[in-house]
């Protein structure tokens, strides 16, 4: 094939492309449009649903109430951190450090007029510096009262006016199956509310420091810490404190500590600097039904008094090893762990009553409660 006739095919071809390219680029990408009829009115009129409205309605107003009193907390200090060692410092044999900072993320809840704050113990505990945001976005310094590593309670103040408080409700009251709101930061989202009940009641926490706590199923997370447990009437009935998981996340199972106690313990450091719990000085142990029939005690209610300590109340009442508690202060003695609690829950100072079997006979004697010395007091966790 000659060259003209060469260059003129190359020509066509060229040509054909471009137009296919040209089509391809300008083709018609008009269509018709989808019919689409939006839905402009719910099924249900609010009349139909008269009580779901109220319902709702409720729940936003008690929230509206709650959430002014609820803080984030957050708390810091500065530690030493190793920093990686060079070869010249390992010839040497010297260590290297530096300042970093460390921080502890939880919430709390205005209890007072005054600005003191129920958070928990473990969001403070070793911290140098404590803030506190309002939800109207102050970011102020808060001192901290006191705390009790054992409740896990801790008490701090804010110098702040134009506050709101809540007030502390009676948990003795809560029923299983009772709703409940969780309000507090969990990871920092400030302000967060989920709704649950109450599980259960008289729950022991894991580290066997005789500290009842309040199980429900409101979702709590890192950073719920120290937030309270309210009920429909914005009352605290409780702090939430710790999860039960096995990742890390909520898994459905959330404890906080009752108010009752955290009113007893609040109480005491800020009249005392410090919680104060009573002692009697006994050693105590279930009664089981075998201990029961060898002890001459009808039931196994009760606690049996395996040892009485040098000097203490019990000592000085005329207890001895082997008697079985059957009454304290006016009420039965269910088990080991109630009688606790309601020893430690006693003013310092109370003369108490007691019913006990001895050889298979009752007997009445009153004893003073102390307070539990320092030595003895539940190491912090």
């Amino acid at each position: 094939m000659n060259q003209p006739r060469r260059l003129f095919l190359f020509l066509i071809i060229g040509t054909l492309v471009g137009y296919f390219w040209w089509r391809l680029d300008h083709r018609d990408v008009t269509r018709a449009p989808e019919k689409f009829t939006p839905v402009e009115a719910p099924k249900l009129n609010l009349e139909d649903v008269k009580v779901l409205a109220a319902i709702d309605s409720e729940y936003t107003k008690l929230i509206e109430s709650v959430v002014p009193s609820v803080v984030s907390i957050t708390s810091s200090r500065t530690v030493l951190q190793q920093v990686p060692l060079t070869i010249e410092d390992l010839l040497l044999g010297r260590q290297r450090a530096q300042k970093a900072k460390s921080t502890s993320l939880g919430s709390g809840v205005i209890v007072s007029k005054e600005g003191h704050i129920i958070s928990n113990h473990h969001v403070i505990a070793g911290m140098t510096e404590i803030r506190a945001q309002l939800p109207d976005g102050r970011n102020v310094a808060a001192r901290l009262i006191g705390s009790d590593p054992t409740t896990d309670i801790a008490v701090l103040k804010i110098e702040e006016k134009n506050i709101e408080a809540l007030p502390l409700g009676d948990s003795d009251d809560l029923r299983v199956g009772q709703q409940i709101f969780a309000i507090g930061n969990p990871y920092g989202l400030d302000e967060t509310v989920t709704r649950g009940v109450v599980s259960a009641k008289g729950r022991r926490t894991a580290n066997d420091s005789g500290v009842e706590v309040l199980q429900h199923d409101a979702a709590v997370n890192p950073g719920n810490s120290g937030g309270p447990l309210v009920n429909i009437r914005g009352q605290i009935v409780g702090i939430n404190s710790s999860i039960y998981s096995r990742t890390g996340g909520f898994q459905g199972i959330s404890f906080a500590i009752p108010a009752n106690t955290v009113r007893r313990v609040m109480d005491a450091i800020i009249s005392r600097g410090r919680a104060v719990r009573g002692w009697l000085g006994v050693g105590l142990q279930a009664v089981t039904p075998r201990l029961a029939q060898s002890f001459g005690v009808p039931d196994t209610r009760g606690a049996i008094i395996t040892e009485i300590m040098r000097g203490s109340p019990a000592e000085l009442a005329g207890l001895q090893p082997g008697d079985v508690l059957r009454k304290f202060n006016g009420n039965d003695v269910g088990d080991v762990m109630s009688l606790r609690k309601q020893i430690a829950g006693l003013e310092i100072g109370a003369k108490v009553e007691v019913v006990i079997m001895r050889g298979g006979r009752e007997a009445k004697t009153t004893l003073e409660v102390v307070e539990v010395p320092p030595e003895l007091l539940q190491p912090e966790r």
